[in-house]
């Protein structure tokens, strides 16, 4: 159904669902109804919604909420394959460990306006020595946003 929204063509939208279920490990659940899923495989058919037909933009809003540790991996090893395939992606998320693990480039925003842009390490290299968090991507993402208490969301 995703491929058809996409204007994927008909020979093509088979073969386009079936890479995008494999690329998120549910190739083996292709015939099962949505109802029947998990809340991590459904995250998962979600974001093979997403990618099926392979666009050139994609922009994901959270999209690991819901993964377990493994799946989050998987997630980022497919994010990392997806931008050398050449799809831009646009990541946005309070995980700044998907974005720190995924990511080139991390715009932080703050109310609607950008207070950081850069590579992730220049993020982490902002941690103030007394910003919470619990590791330094967190503490300079804290340290980015002044009180920490009136956030959006990290971006890449």
């Amino acid at each position: 159904y995703c491929a058809w929204l996409r204007e994927v063509p008909s020979k093509e939208a088979g073969p386009a669902t079936e890479r995008a279920l494999a690329s998120v490990g549910l190739a083996d659940r292709s015939r099962d109804r949505m109802k029947s899923l998990s809340g991590g495989m459904l995250r998962r058919a979600g974001i093979a919604a997403a990618i099926v037909g392979s666009p050139s933009l994609l922009l994901l809003d959270e999209p690991t909420v819901g993964l377990d540790p493994a799946q989050r991996l998987d997630f980022r090893n497919l994010i990392r394959s997806l931008a050398r395939a050449g799809t831009a992606v646009i990541l946005s998320t309070h995980l700044v460990e998907d974005v720190s693990a995924a990511c080139d480039t991390v715009l932080v925003l703050n109310r609607g306006s950008v207070v950081h842009r850069g590579a992730p390490q220049q993020l982490a290299d902002l941690a103030g020595p007394t910003a919470p968090g619990d590791s330094p991507m967190e503490r300079g993402y804290m340290t980015v946003l002044g009180d920490g208490r009136s956030t959006e969301e990290a971006a890449c």
